[in-house]
């Protein structure tokens, strides 16, 4: 009887880590796939149907940075490749990555 509670419990408590994790996954790919438009915490949130607050609570738990801390990272990063990889100047790159201003995006590279 102990055994059977015990294997309950277990696949309960695997259940509640795996949940966070595949939330992380999904904002990911959210992120990802729309980098280059304006994304809110509620665009990824509603993307994974979770809350704002669960969506920010579990990307950081398995990412260590909030979606948007990670999503203006990541447009630093492809910036970066673009920049090495094309003719485009600073500007039109850092609008390209939705920058709100070339001058932010240009701080980004530049210090990336």
């Amino acid at each position: 009887m102990t055994l059977i509670a015990e294997i309950k419990f277990q696949e309960q408590h695997q259940q509640l880590t795996v949940i966070p994790r595949e939330h992380s996954k999904n904002i990911l790919a959210y992120l990802h796939k729309h980098y280059a438009e304006k994304v809110t915490i509620n665009d990824s949130a509603t993307a994974v149907n979770i809350s704002p607050k669960e969506c920010i609570r579990s990307f950081k738990k398995n990412i260590h940075q909030t979606p948007i801390e990670y999503l203006l990272n990541y447009r630093v990063e492809q910036a970066k490749k673009i920049l090495r990889h094309s003719e485009l100047s600073i500007t039109d790159i850092a609008l390209r990555a939705v920058f709100s201003t070339s001058y932010s995006g240009v701080k980004y590279l530049r210090n990336g």
